[in-house]
């Protein structure tokens, strides 16, 4: 190794004292840390929070259908046999109209039965009826009708009249001695009336000619009274008496029970 005399130059000097400097700054470090029994001291590392995962909306491919309303089926009557009798006709008006009014117990009554008629037929009911037109019948003559014909309910139609205006609603009549079954159909008209909304005044026993003289169950319906301002408004009213057919025709397949 050639040895070189003389001075070394001043750049060579700072580097060299700044070497030594590092040096003895790395081993008193050193020397401190082992004293002091601690170890260089390691990154903190905090966790990630975890993602944030969104639910995925459910989209039908196509808007989903409206369940729609299901009918309540009509209970069958199929091969029952119904006589119904609309009440007075011809040269018997019965209770005469009142209170503006323009029709008499025997139009109104006619045309009940009648739409009754149609309701029936369509459940599957044979229907005969003592008139279909403004026609007098006998009292004996719509009793031999019901008798002759075997029916298995006869259903008489009427509208009433009373001596004081303030009396009102429907009522149902069979025979003071009826048959079980009378009484039956009586109970299932008078529920079926009241469930249309429909005022009762209730379920009575009488001695009428159209229910004592024959041997088929039978009753009678009142359908309110024309002497009563409201009774009468609503016998003249066509959606009232559509109500009234409606009631009467479910009290009917109740008692069948079909």
């Amino acid at each position: 190794m050639r040895r070189v005399d003389g001075p070394l130059p001043a750049a060579t000097l700072r580097k060299m004292n700044t070497m030594r400097r590092c040096f003895i700054g790395v081993v008193i470090l050193s020397i401190a840390w082992a004293l002091a029994g601690c170890q260089a001291p390691k990154p903190i590392v905090r966790p990630l929070p975890p993602p944030v995962v969104q639910p995925m909306p459910i989209t039908p491919s196509r808007p989903l259908p409206t369940p729609k309303a299901v009918a309540k089926p009509e209970r069958s009557l199929n091969g029952a046999v119904i006589v119904l009798d609309a009440g007075h006709g011809g040269k018997d008006p019965g209770a005469l109209a009142r209170h503006g009014g323009q029709w008499d117990e025997k139009q109104i009554v006619l045309d009940i039965a009648l739409k009754l008629r149609d309701v029936l037929a369509r459940r599957g009911a044979k229907v005969i009826m003592t008139r279909s037109s403004d026609r007098f019948i006998s009292l004996d003559g719509r009793a031999g009708i019901a008798e002759r014909n075997h029916a298995d309910l006869f259903v008489s139609i009427h509208a009433n009249a009373a001596d004081r205006s303030n009396v009102s609603g429907a009522e149902v009549y069979i025979y003071e001695n009826a048959s079980s079954q009378s009484q039956r159909a009586a109970l299932r008209m008078g529920s079926a009336i009241k469930a249309r909304g429909i005022y009762l005044r209730g379920i009575y026993r009488r001695n009428f000619h159209v229910l004592r003289e024959h041997s088929r169950p039978a009753m009678l319906i009142e359908c309110g009274y024309l002497t009563n301002p409201a009774d009468a408004r609503n016998l003249n009213n066509r959606s009232y008496r559509a109500t009234l057919v409606t009631a009467i025709s479910e009290g009917i397949a109740s008692y069948f029970g079909k």
